[in-house]
């Protein structure tokens, strides 16, 4: 009997390797044929639509070609066609197949938000990361993780959502993930840091997903990273670059014959415009985009925003009835547009208004306007979604103190309930003890947690988001805090990573970042018994402050450093690391840019006399 069961377990033992060995195998031949999809998605549509005639392929395989199929009708901007091979692939699923459904739902999402179905959408990326979790695939995890943080940005939810998209980050940076999923990843972190207007991060990500995807030749996934550059530039007001960018959308999106970035691109490039007073300029693009609202299916508030900018331009040109109309559409989507960010688009959309009515001299019609958006900024201020937007101006995230003194005062009237009833029970002073006890616990724990919330927004602030060393912000505090302030003598020295960009062109930026994070890991090693700070001071640049030293001292130690350094190796790949270094030392009556100043000349003087050394 024992030899029967034993027989029966390694039999099944068998079975199950041999069924994950297949799934596995299937999901590889699946992701081949995305990596194709993403590189040429016209001449995949073809062969998809033609795969599909055939009777020899299995329910799994039909319904992964449906769901591929329905990503790329969504990216032309063909809904419709897309709403049509979702539901063909969701009749196809296998019941058993978890992975399959979660790719389903992962792409599902997307449709949802463009149907602007945002609680729909939310919901069935939270699906697909359970059904990812349960096929054991981190990388499709982090994915659909970075969706959902994006997400949420609609939601204006920023919290959950830098959360969410920084666990993406860590997994992705600490296993070594695909290009694709680290193109995902870097393009969410751009869209949430330039929501926050943090600008120079978000350009930095921006960029990291562009180059990823020109690298890899990654259309389909390309052109959402290079909107969100342009985006990121235009927000910036780095007009130029923004202009630029939006001409290279522009080409590109017609050389793939993508309408719904032939939309996307002139509608931006036309802000733009209006931001440069170009108001002519801005309604020939706006005219342009406006010529493939009918070819594609757009989240509404992507035509709000249309209406508004058409009506932006029509005001600066004095043609305040041409806006009115803009207006008059605007505010039509608006009446079915119920999402957290209705009131910032009704906002935008009454201003303009009362502006077009003022102009049109009908004063008593701009007054009525202009009431109602009094009212509609009461109830802004009022509301949660108002105080994060707020909080995001302000660059830094949401402690949602607010909402936590709601809560408080919530639980002070269920507690004076319980005090009412104790009373009519003749337990008073037993009660006003209880309620006492009470709001010093809730008061202590409210306190506790505010310190933590405000200790996070501190490191994030202060802490470099690829290397988690200190950030430029935070050394130049210290300096004038800890040693300026307290007149310490102190020397400090800039420190450059020799032929970066060849590491960079040569190997790609995934080795460029791991150089990046084991330098400085180099440097937490080699400052770590001493009184140093170091800070990452800008790109492959690091500064390093030593308390104390003298000028002579502060070479030879940066000097001894630089030779340890080139000992080692900080990638994947076998690279011989060097850096050149300039040492200054601070001087009575030096001011700290002038003390930056003098290490920096020293770096450059290093970099050009043939590098791989200090000079002071």
């Amino acid at each position: 009997m024992r030899i029967i069961n034993f027989i029966v377990c390694v039999i099944c033992v068998f079975l199950s390797q041999s069924i994950n060995a297949a799934s596995s195998s299937i999901r590889i031949a699946f992701l081949e044929t995305e990596q194709r999809a993403l590189t040429e998605p016209n001449k995949l549509l073809e062969q998809l639509t033609l795969a599909q005639s055939k009777h020899n392929l299995s329910q799994t395989e039909h319904a992964y070609n449906n769901t591929l199929l329905a990503r790329l009708y969504l990216f032309q901007g063909d809904t419709k066609r897309a709403q049509a091979s979702f539901k063909l692939a969701r009749q196809q699923l296998p019941e058993q197949d978890n992975w399959i459904l979660g790719y389903w739902l992962m792409y599902r999402s997307i449709l949802s938000l463009e149907e602007a179905k945002l609680p729909d959408a939310l919901k069935q990326i939270r699906f697909a990361q359970a059904a990812f979790q349960d096929s054991n695939d981190p990388q499709m995890l982090v994915q659909a993780k970075t969706i959902e943080g994006t997400l949420l940005l609609w939601q204006e939810e920023y919290t959950r959502s830098i959360q969410l998209i920084e666990n993406a980050y860590i997994e992705a940076k600490t296993t070594n993930m695909s290009a694709t999923t680290m193109l995902y990843v870097y393009t969410s972190l751009a869209a949430y840091y330039t929501n926050m207007q943090l600008y120079e991060q978000g350009l930095q990500y921006a960029v990291l997903a562009r180059d990823i995807a020109n690298k890899s030749n990654d259309v389909v996934n390309g052109l959402p990273a290079l909107h969100t550059l342009c985006l990121s530039y235009a927000r910036a007001e780095k007009l130029t670059l923004a202009t630029r960018c939006y001409d290279d959308m522009i080409s590109l999106s017609a050389e793939v014959k993508v309408p719904r970035y032939l939309f996307w691109a002139p509608a931006g490039k036309a802000i733009v415009a209006l931001q440069q007073a170009n108001y002519n300029e801005a309604l020939q693009l706006l005219y342009l985009a406006k010529s493939y609202v009918n070819r594609v299916t757009m989240n509404p508030a992507h035509i709000i925003a249309l209406n508004n900018n058409f009506a932006t331009a029509f005001l600066a040109l004095k043609q305040p009835e041409q806006a009115l109309d803009y207006i008059l559409e605007a505010e039509l989507l608006l009446q079915d547009y119920d999402r957290p960010l209705n009131n910032r688009y009704s906002r935008q959309t009454l201003t303009l208004k009362a502006q077009s009515l003022e102009q049109l001299g009908r004063f008593a019609d701009a007054v009525a306007a202009l009431k109602l958006l009094v009212k509609l900024n009461d109830e802004a201020k009022e509301s949660t979604q108002q105080k994060l937007e707020q909080e995001a101006r302000s660059r830094f995230e949401s402690t949602q103190q607010d909402i936590k003194l709601q809560l408080a005062e919530e639980k002070l009237k269920l507690q004076q309930i319980t005090l009412d009833k104790l009373a009519k029970e003749g337990q008073l002073q037993t009660a006003y003890s209880i309620i006492g006890l009470l709001v010093i616990l809730s008061v202590t724990i409210f306190a506790l947690n505010q310190r933590r919330a405000y200790l996070r927004s501190q490191h994030r602030a202060n802490t470099d988001p690829l290397t988690g060393a200190h950030n430029r912000r935070y050394i130049l505090d210290f300096i004038s805090q800890q040693l300026i302030d307290k007149q310490r003598d102190f020397s400090v020295s800039i420190l450059d990573i020799d032929h970066f960009k060849q590491v960079n062109d040569l190997h790609g930026h995934a080795i460029g970042d791991q150089a990046l994070i084991g330098f400085t890991t180099f440097l937490e090693q080699q400052l770590a018994n001493t009184q140093h700070q170091f800070a990452r001071f800008g790109g492959e640049e690091f500064i390093v402050v030593m308390p104390d030293l003298t000028l002579q001292q502060g070479h030879d130690f940066i000097s001894a450093l630089c030779i340890t350094l080139k000992s080692l190796s900080l990638t994947d790949k076998k690279i011989n690391l060097t850096s050149s270094a300039g040492v200054a030392q601070m001087t009575v009556g030096q001011t700290l840019n002038g003390l930056l100043k003098v290490a920096d000349t020293n770096l450059y003087r290093a970099k050009n006399t043939g590098r791989d050394k200090v000079c002071s």
